[in-house]
């Protein structure tokens, strides 16, 4: 629908339309459960699998859905909620299948992320994650101070913004082309500046105030994660 010939957004409207959708859900759900049952003589499970994203990102009440949703299932006496674990470990399989290799991406494979116009992306990825490996094998059984634990963390957000596989999907796409092919130049940059900094402190302890005015700008920029720590990086 063209953005002109949408409805207008009425706010007040909304509370009576989730109740209604969450309502439908819910009931859709019993719905199927009933059948089930009549049909085979054993209650079932409704594994209900969606791509987060479309809650809050092209639904603006999705989340609010969701908890009503919830909400109503668990205080439904015929209902019951429960997580794939629990109900595999209540219900053994009977049966093994193997799943083949795939993806949402375009084909149900890899190639929106991986192709010819990618390529280096993932090239300087590996050389970083194969640096932020060999630094956290460097220092991780000896004693780290505030200096260095803060610049290990600051890296560490670096390298996960640069493997954001966002940059390869939209590289591949056209969506924000150029945009993207910044930003994995430009957080390889962040890493590699600071990866020379951090060497640099381990082998003599200066840190120049040139090098601290750039960390404080990462910082600033790349602020994201707050609670990560260096630790996360140990793979224990």
């Amino acid at each position: 629908i063209d953005l002109g010939d949408k409805m207008e957004y009425y706010p007040e409207a909304v509370e009576e339309r989730l109740n209604d959708n969450a309502d439908h859900f819910k009931n859709l759900i019993k719905g199927i459960l009933d059948e089930h049952l009549e049909q085979s003589g054993n209650p079932g499970i409704v594994v209900s699998m969606y791509d987060t994203e479309l809650f809050g990102h092209w639904w603006f009440e999705g989340p609010r859905w969701i908890k009503k949703v919830l909400q109503w299932v668990d205080d439904d006496p015929e209902l019951a909620l429960t997580t794939a674990g629990k109900y595999i470990d209540m219900k053994p399989p009977q049966v093994v299948v193997n799943l083949p290799e795939g993806s949402w991406g375009q084909g149900g494979y890899h190639w929106v992320w991986f192709n010819d116009w990618t390529t280096w992306t993932w090239e300087k990825i590996y050389e970083c994650e194969d640096k932020m490996e060999s630094l956290i094998q460097k220092i991780k059984n000896s004693r780290k101070d505030g200096d260095l634990n803060r610049m290990l963390v600051q890296l560490g957000r670096e390298l996960l913004l640069l493997q954001s596989s966002d940059w390869q999907f939209l590289i591949t796409t056209w969506s924000a082309r150029d945009y993207s092919e910044s930003r994995v130049a430009e957080h390889y940059e962040k890493f590699s500046t600071l990866f020379k900094i951090i060497e640099r402190y381990i082998d003599d302890g200066s840190i120049p105030d040139s090098s601290w005015k750039y960390i404080n700008a990462l910082e600033e920029e790349d602020g994201i994660f707050p609670n990560l720590e260096i630790k996360d990086f140990f793979g224990e």
